[in-house]
């Protein structure tokens, strides 16, 4: 059989013919369709837990308060293969779990809940000037001409990992689902897809077409030097293009928006709520590694009286005797740790939670939260311990916890929205929105802050002429919530 591993006979070959014949099918509608019908079950609330090794449903059930039986009704695949290591299974949320400080947020065509994000949409509403046929343009890395569709194996190990191919299928989706929202307030779209294949020379093809079809928004590139690349073309020079998905820094010209709030913003942020909160008495512990001897200095200068702590080694560790003999039972400890390397922040999270007793008080802080605290060997509850607070655009109180949202991404996409699929969905109905008030999208600047599911937007202009979000949190963990601080 020409260009296929198997050959074991006729049935095997229709099998297999068949399997790849679906395969192909289901990536093609995935790609290609536009208009989805939503669910409207609603879920009852859940979070997810990771299992843990030596963990049973009994310890499970044990720390979230829970019967096994609750568990299992849930997890149905249980009761026949068990509990495997690193696996997810969702476990219920009572009223008493989840903190009356979170607001969880609904889609758009939800009502009570939804009053935190209904600024813009009531204008949209209420306005009777409406531009309700907007044309996006979404340009995303997919690279589909060297996906080999025609083994599945090599398709499956592709979804395996985080990669531009899955948080392009992401952010496609979550897009997907913000233009069905939209829809039902009477914003209709047209959304034209692009794939970048992650060439210059495709980007300077597809610009054509953008400027041709006169688009009123580009969200993409999603990688700094091709949107930098793309945005500077003078032939879309008029057209707001969206910087989607990264903190990196890219050049603010005019037409430019960053949708993602930079890590300067976040960490000044930070830096002033560590200032208004953090009190002389307290005995206040600096720990920052080699590449972040400018923040520390910063800090130290803003607290003269606090302590230094920098790891052994490269590797980011410290000695459990040091971290013993620098905290205090009188006192209040606040521990501000920088730092992006994984080893040190495990390190220093797991000697932190080791000082907590009755006596000895012990809260971390950080100026900027990296993706390394999202690495499944750090446990939300050792955060919790240590009330963990920091800055961020984010608000993570939906991933987990089931609502109209996310049990309507399940029941079309099979699976939980992870932070890719929300921020496309926050972006995309944010900027439509805007859009849908002014042609102009500079005009809507002035409504101001702006909250969706996860991500809140403020924009301020750049000195280059560009927009930069501006928009951010203040969130403090609590056993397995995350909380916002209304400062």
């Amino acid at each position: 059989m020409s260009g296929n591993k198997v050959n074991n006979g006729d049935y095997e070959k229709w099998k297999l013919d068949k399997e790849k014949k679906n395969m192909k099918k289901s990536l093609l509608i995935f790609l290609m369709s536009i208009t989805f019908c939503f669910s409207q079950v609603q879920i009852t609330d859940t979070i997810l837990h990771r299992v843990k090794k030596k963990e049973t449903l009994y310890s499970i059930s044990k720390e979230y308060s829970v019967n096994i039986s609750e568990i299992i009704l849930l997890n149905p695949s249980l009761k026949d293969n068990g509990l495997k290591r690193r696996s997810r299974i969702m476990i219920p949320v009572f009223s008493e779990v989840i903190s009356t400080d979170i607001v969880i947020s609904d889609s758009l065509n939800i009502n009570n809940e939804q009053k935190v994000i209904s600024d813009l949409k009531t204008l949209v509403l209420e306005s009777k000037n409406l531009n309700n046929d907007l044309i996006l343009s979404l340009l995303l890395p997919f690279n589909a001409a060297s996906i080999e569709l025609d083994y599945i194996e090599k398709v499956e190990q592709l979804f395996e990992t985080r990669n531009l191919y899955t948080i392009s299928i992401d952010f496609y989706s979550g897009v997907l689902y913000a233009l069905n929202e939209l829809q039902k307030i009477g914003i209709n779209v047209k959304l034209n897809v692009y794939d970048t294949e992650n060439s210059f020379s495709k980007l300077e093809s597809i610009v054509k077409d953008v400027a041709r079809i006169k688009s009123d928004a580009i969200i993409g590139p999603i990688i700094p030097h091709n949107f930098d690349f793309f945005s500077r073309l003078k032939v879309i020079s008029k057209i707001p293009k969206i910087f989607p998905l990264s903190t990196n820094p890219i050049s603010l010209f005019s037409g430019v928006i960053q949708a993602i709030t930079p890590k300067k913003i976040l960490r000044n942020k930070m830096i002033e709520y560590l200032k208004k909160n953090l009190s002389p008495e307290d005995n206040i512990v600096i720990v920052a590694d080699s590449l972040n001897r400018d923040i520390e200095a910063d800090l130290k200068n803003m607290f003269p009286n606090s302590i230094t702590l920098r790891p052994e080694s490269q590797g980011g560790y410290i000695l459990p005797e040091l971290v013993d003999s620098l905290l205090v039972d009188s006192l209040p400890n606040k521990v501000i740790v920088e730092t992006e390397i994984f080893t040190f922040v495990s390190s220093i999270i797991s000697q932190m939670n080791s000082q907590i007793s009755d006596e000895r008080k012990v809260q971390l802080f950080t100026t900027y939260r990296g993706n390394i605290y999202d690495d499944p060997n750090i446990y939300i509850k050792d955060l919790g311990n240590l009330n963990f607070t920091y800055s961020s655009m984010t608000k993570p109180t939906t991933i987990d916890t089931l609502n109209s949202f996310t049990s309507g991404y399940i029941d079309l996409f099979g699976n939980f929205p992870n932070k890719d699929v929300i921020k496309a969905f926050d972006i995309t109905t944010d900027i439509l929105l805007r859009l849908a008030l002014h042609k102009k999208i500079e005009k809507s600047f002035k409504y101001g802050d702006q909250k969706y599911i996860q991500n809140r937007y403020n924009y301020v202009k750049d000195s280059l002429g560009g927009y930069i979000n501006n928009g951010f949190y203040i969130l403090r963990h609590s056993e397995y919530n995350v909380d916002e601080i209304i400062n």
